[in-house]
């Protein structure tokens, strides 16, 4: 969207009204060829109170009919879209009669240019169909799908239009951050803001930000340092550990003798996927995902049983919802065939194992096991994390390790599927439920988030703690099946 000197002029005029951290960001934007205008951050940064600013001066001064098209995630009344802060704006740089603040509008007296609000759950066929769009302001980008931008992304067709992203990091693997973060594309132009460089913030809101700095550091560092999971501590894997562990059993020159295991994690829904993940001599070789469903359940535990015979391997299989029944189709298949497939059940919800002993083994003041985790789901997480943070440690910095807690993914698996396996273990943090830790449920990353399952991950937990059993006396981590 290139500008005149009259432009650079108005926008020098009002800096004081706005944020000067974001001056050279909006001159550019408004002055240069950008089509994509990005704007990112942690919380209080002044994101979407500068661009409504920024958007309403603008539409006084091109002195052109426009139209702003502004959208979010959800919109159930027009107080939940920007129209709030577009009044504030307004209100703010003293354009109250220059604009019309209808219920539904805002439409600028002198020249018609008008400001549209839509949700996008609820209006993305009436947004496809919106014409003659000179500005797309898209909050809470963080939450647009690939399938949603191909049908938005066209709405600003126009020589000179721009649409304008404004988000808050959720995820590493969010399609925003990965497409036009990561990923830069031609002719746009990208900035991260945090709340360090916002000079109207009250005193009470800079002790507020402080207070959580100190309690929670790490959620800290996601909510106000806009610092995406999978990047941040407040995951239970970090990404930079898993990248460590490519090939670390040959980095570390050590041999992981173990007994082969094939993890699985069968479909519980016509959306979810099954998954496989194969542990070879004590080595990720493999994991692959497929879609199925609760009638398939059948092929699929023939087609792990057929893996499993092949590899001379174990069996670990997630009990929860139809895995509870793969054991006794893995046993027909031994019956017809023949064979000696062992299975595990990895009863995820179930209680933890050693629940007196130390949570941390190498602190004997830190919790009990029964006092840090909900259930056994979470307490393999932390322990295959665990592995993940001691390799990244003796990998990068020479740190002693043993053999046993060396977590290692073959490189001949392909960057194209670890770096899909390493999205997924990144994905999930740690929640509390009474009082203890557990990994965030799928239901709720499905619902708020529209995160798809992380099969590939669950299978990994379930191969990767397959030895993992307590006395007869006590809960058993992992129920042998057959023998």
């Amino acid at each position: 969207m290139a500008g005149s000197a009259a432009q650079r002029k108005e926008l020098d005029a009002t800096t004081h009204l706005t944020n000067p951290a974001l001056h050279d960001f909006w001159e550019q934007v408004f002055l240069g060829q950008a089509d994509i205008a990005v704007l990112h951050g942690g919380r209080s940064s002044s994101k979407t109170r500068d661009t409504a600013c920024q958007l309403v001066r603008l539409v006084d001064h091109v002195g052109v009919k426009m139209r702003v098209l502004c959208i979010r995630r959800f919109q159930n009344r027009i107080q939940d879209s920007v129209y709030t802060e577009l009044k504030w704006a307004i209100a703010h740089l003293g354009l109250s009669k220059a604009f019309d603040v209808k219920k539904t509008t805002i439409i600028h007296r002198r020249t018609g240019a008008e400001f549209i609000f839509y949700g996008i759950e609820r209006n993305l066929e009436d947004i496809k169909g919106t014409s003659d769009v000179d500005i797309l302001w898209v909050e809470e980008a963080e939450k647009l799908t690939e399938e949603q931008w191909t049908v938005i992304g066209p709405t600003i067709r126009k020589e000179d239009s721009l649409a304008i992203l404004l988000f808050n990091p959720k995820f590493v693997t969010d399609y925003v951050w990965k497409n036009f973060v990561v990923n830069v594309p031609p002719h746009c132009i990208v900035r991260r803001i945090n709340y360090t460089e916002n000079p109207f913030l009250s005193a009470k809101a800079l002790r507020d930000i402080a207070a959580m700095q100190e309690r929670n550091p790490e959620l800290f560092e996601h909510v106000y340092g806009g610092v995406p999971l999978g990047d941040s501590e407040l995951s239970i894997f970090k990404r930079r550990w898993l990248d460590a562990c490519i090939d670390a059993h040959k980095v570390l020159k050590v041999s992981l003798t173990t007994r082969n295991i094939i993890g699985f994690d069968p479909a519980d829904d016509g959306e979810d996927k099954s998954a496989t993940a194969d542990k070879i001599e004590g080595v990720f070789v493999d994991a692959e995902d497929w879609s199925s469903g609760k009638d398939e359940l059948v092929q699929n535990a023939k087609k792990v049983w057929a893996k499993a015979k092949h590899a001379g391997a174990t069996v670990s299989y997630d009990t929860i919802g139809v895995g509870a029944f793969v054991g006794g189709y893995i046993d027909e298949q031994n019956e017809v065939n023949g064979s000696e497939v062992e299975h595990y059940a990895f009863h995820a919800g179930g209680a933890v194992m050693d629940p007196d002993k130390p949570s941390d083994s190498l602190n004997e003041n830190s919790p009990l096991n029964k006092d840090e985790y909900l259930n056994l789901k979470a307490q393999s997480w932390a322990n295959t994390a665990r592995k993940a943070m001691l390799t990244f440690n003796a990998v990068t910095r020479g740190q002693a390790i043993k053999p046993e807690d060396v977590l290692s993914f073959s490189s001949q698996m392909g960057a194209e599927k670890l770096d899909a396996l390493f999205t997924e273990l990144c994905v999930p943090w740690w929640v509390e439920s009474e009082g203890k830790k557990r990994v965030v449920p799928k239901a709720k990353l499905k619902k708020d988030l529209g995160i798809k399952s992380h099969n590939l991950a669950d299978a990994v937990i379930a191969a990767d703690n397959v030895n993992i059993a307590v006395a007869p006396a006590a809960v058993m981590f992992l129920t042998k099946r057959h023998r």
